[in-house]
């Protein structure tokens, strides 16, 4: 065997080695790619799915929200129609006012298994005449920061909304008629805790992020946690629920409306008042583990009772003028 048969023979086998190397290599990386592109294209779905999912519970959250407002309506209609509390009216008897107030919350929070109901009633001049919180508080001109109050008095319908006063929460507001006259109006006031009560049996986490800027108003907040530019009003966020939301609030995450931090999923969308201005965000959030059964949700969150859809309502007067609901 010549030399050069000899330098061939050897080196067929490098070649080949070479070159086999080079294809494993070459389909190594192939795997390495296409695994890639499969990781991401998983990832890419899951995060969709995870923002529907997310979505899909903020639209919960708000059916919850519009339950609580006809709830409070229907409350102040009924209340409205209370043969005592017009007495007291006439008689100018805040006291009986308020012992009838005592009595009637009493009942209603027992038929209707809720925690947190108030009740305000108002003068025909738009002040403060009894609060079922506290007797001795009253006389307040609200006309001057209370834009539902002043709207009701304005227009003598019923209404319920979103609204700011010393605190944020939903209020029901309803006329009291006496003999055809306007004597008074009545307002139901319902937090947000009991639509967090509600949510957290489903191990979803619920807050409202009102704008810190509002606290001139709303004074009774002012001694509620702050983070970056919002106050949580919502008196159930334990220490924990501060730290988490502490972890990624901030203006860009807010209007993205979608945030996944430490395993856990969070959704916002802003919240209006009876005004349609944004005072803030709805906040959502829950273990990524729940996400499986995010197509559960709608059926396990549904309020028990069916929401009312009023849409008219007929005073107890003579003339029986039908007047417009007002629901914001």
């Amino acid at each position: 065997m010549s030399y050069n048969s000899r330098n061939d023979y050897k080196g067929f086998p490098i070649k080949t080695f070479r070159a086999f190397a080079l294809f494993f290599g070459l389909f190594f990386v192939l795997i390495l790619t296409l695994g890639f592109l499969i990781y991401r294209a998983n990832h890419n779905l899951y995060i969709e799915d995870a923002k529907n999912s997310v979505e899909s519970v903020l639209g919960l959250t708000q059916e919850l929200i519009s339950h609580e407002k006809q709830l409070a309506l229907s409350i102040a209609l009924m209340l409205s129609q209370n043969e005592t509390l017009k007495e007291g009216y006439l008689k100018n008897d805040r006291a009986l006012l308020f012992e009838t107030l005592q009595s009637e919350i009493s009942k209603i929070k027992h038929y209707l298994q809720i925690e947190n109901l108030e009740v305000q009633l108002h003068t025909k001049e738009a002040k403060a005449y009894v609060r079922s919180w506290d007797f001795d508080d009253y006389g307040d001109d609200l006309s001057t920061f209370r834009k539902g109050i002043t709207l009701l008095h304005q227009t003598k319908m019923p209404l319920v909304a979103i609204e700011l006063g010393k605190r944020l929460n939903i209020k029901a507001l309803c006329p009291i008629y006496a003999k055809n006259e306007f004597i008074g109006s009545l307002e139901i006031i319902i937090s947000f805790d009991e639509i967090a009560q509600k949510l957290n049996a489903k191990k979803i986490n619920f807050v409202i992020l009102m704008d810190k800027e509002l606290l001139e108003i709303g004074e009774w907040m002012k001694e509620l946690t702050q983070i970056d530019n919002y106050v949580i009003v919502s008196n159930s966020c334990p220490s924990g629920c501060i730290n988490a939301l502490n972890a990624i609030i901030s203006t860009s995450t807010l209007e993205k409306g979608f945030a996944r931090s430490n395993d856990a999923l969070f959704g916002f969308t802003p919240l209006f008042d009876i005004e349609a201005k944004q005072v803030g965000y709805i906040g959502i959030w829950f273990g990524e583990s729940l996400l499986k059964e995010s197509l559960l949700l709608r059926a396990s969150l549904t309020p028990r009772a069916t929401p009312l859809h009023v849409k008219t309502l007929e005073p107890a007067i003579e003339d029986s003028q039908k007047r417009e609901v007002l629901i914001r």
